[in-house]
């Protein structure tokens, strides 16, 4: 939904003519909406339909932006509140198909200040995921940097499981002041990661966790032994959670296991089998997608019987489903 060719200044969450809510407070600075021509936008070639909200921040101003909008619902001056429906996203100016396009702009909204752009994936995230950020010695712009295995959620991701590097000078986005970094990947699912380029003449082996936003040129971040694995089978917390419409769920066994994971409604109705049958000691993760059923709290139970003994272990976890 981007062009692959060139550094990637924002994200693009593939949600189609969906509620968009304020990722922060602030005050609604520009709104860039035509209704008279509501496919072509207020930017036919660029950003369409659009939303600004300006926050304070360090002394001056942050400014969120959303773009590729079907309709904004505020208006320039309104104060927005953090989760406040702002707009609904669309397939308006240049895009590819139904997406929204998220920006954050350091002191200026103009896309054309000087390295007024933060890379917004090491700015915000979706609860649960981390963050990986580095960079690539002598990279040119725009050079790719792979990441295996594929790192982001799905859903709403469903390409682009990679990066490109971006010059410290260039023009329209640098290195964030915090980080000092050519490339980052956000919303990745925790896990331990493969990070090349440059033919692999360039390359690192990173863990990250949920809610972390690790360095790949630090020591701490090439992988250590992993955690001990529990005594017994255990049935971690699901992320995102909340969720909309899938998620994860770990199970950690300590040896050969017979697994099954189902997941119940309120009324203890069973709404799917996520899991059924034998899998050796580790890390284990299955997907729970609930399209189709309503909001509300579900339980996964979890029920794994050791085959060396037969000992069997139970348990339980809430989850929340929530559009």
């Amino acid at each position: 939904m981007s062009n692959p060719g060139l550094a990637h200044t924002g994200i693009d969450i593939s949600i189609q003519y969906d509620t968009v809510r304020a990722a922060t407070d602030g005050v609604v600075s520009f709104v860039g909406y035509n209704p008279s021509d509501p496919t072509g936008g207020y930017e036919p070639g660029g950003g369409g339909n659009y939303v600004f909200v300006q926050t304070p921040w360090g002394g001056g101003y942050l400014f969120h932006i959303y773009m590729h909008l079907t309709k904004p619902l505020v208006n320039p001056g309104d104060n927005v509140t953090r989760g406040m429906p702002i707009a609904i996203s669309g397939n308006t100016g240049n895009t590819t198909g139904p997406h929204l396009h998220f920006e954050l702009r350091l002191g200026s909204s103009s896309s054309g200040a000087s390295r007024n752009r933060r890379n917004p994936e090491l700015w915000a995230a979706i609860t649960g995921m981390g963050a990986i950020y580095g960079r690539v010695p002598g990279a040119g712009n725009s050079t790719r940097v792979d990441i295996s295995p594929y790192p982001k959620p799905k859903p709403p991701y469903t390409t682009f499981g990679w990066a490109l590097t971006y010059n410290y000078n260039d023009p329209g986005i640098g290195s964030d002041d915090l980080y000092n970094e050519n490339y980052a990947i956000g919303d990745v699912v925790p896990g331990t990661y493969t990070i090349t380029a440059l033919s692999g003449t360039y390359r690192r082996v990173v863990t990250v966790g949920p809610g972390q936003v690790v360095n790949a040129e630090a020591s701490s971040s090439v992988v250590a032994d992993p955690p001990p694995l529990p005594a017994v089978a255990e049935l971690a917390q699901n992320y995102p959670n909340p969720f909309n419409p899938a998620t994860t769920v770990p199970v950690n066994l300590a040896g050969p296991h017979r697994l099954s994971l189902r997941v119940f409604d309120l009324l203890g109705r069973e709404v799917a089998l996520i899991a059924e049958g034998e899998y050796d000691a580790g890390r284990h993760t299955f997907s729970f997608d609930a399209s189709g059923s309503p909001s509300g709290v579900y339980f996964c139970r979890m029920s794994a019987v050791r085959l060396s003994d037969g000992s069997t272990v139970s348990a339980v976890r809430r989850m929340l489903l929530q559009r």
